[in-house]
């Protein structure tokens, strides 16, 4: 009995010894910047989501918010996964706005790096001059 407990606090100190020599030495910081990464490279690693939006007009009286959500994954600085998770137009009083298209523009999966775009078109009316044009929105997904 006195020997099982000795092994066994043994294996408990080893592996306590292990768990803590490794979180002493943590994740290797960033060094390499890549625009083409691979899992050797030391760039950044988790998922994040980034917006862009672009708006006009007067709130409540005519006014447009064109927006683009884009969610993305890295593994050592290169991205694994990349989605368009939001593309929209909101409007209220005398405007009206309609999402167009949005793409990847440059970069993307298997890249460091990633550009994407969003066109929106709006139209409305302010004491009754009227306004219209086109929105476009970039987000910017950086090396590293």
């Amino acid at each position: 009995m006195r020997r099982a407990f000795i092994i066994a606090a043994a294996v408990a100190s080893a592996l306590a010894l292990s768990s803590a020599a490794g979180a002493a030495l943590g994740p290797p910081s960033p060094s390499l910047i890549c625009a083409n990464c691979d899992n050797s490279a030391t760039g950044w690693s988790g998922c994040t989501q980034v917006t862009a939006s672009d708006s006009g007009g007067i709130r409540f009286l005519a006014h447009y918010r064109h927006f683009l959500v884009v969610n993305y994954c890295k593994l050592n600085g290169a991205i694994t996964s990349l989605e368009i998770a939001a593309h929209g137009c909101d409007f209220e009083g005398a405007a009206a706005c309609s999402a167009g298209a949005s793409w990847v523009t440059s970069g993307g999966v298997g890249w460091g790096f990633a550009s994407v775009t969003g066109h929106a078109v709006y139209i409305g009316a302010l004491a009754g001059v009227p306004f219209a044009g086109t929105s476009v929105v970039d987000v910017t997904i950086p090396v590293g």
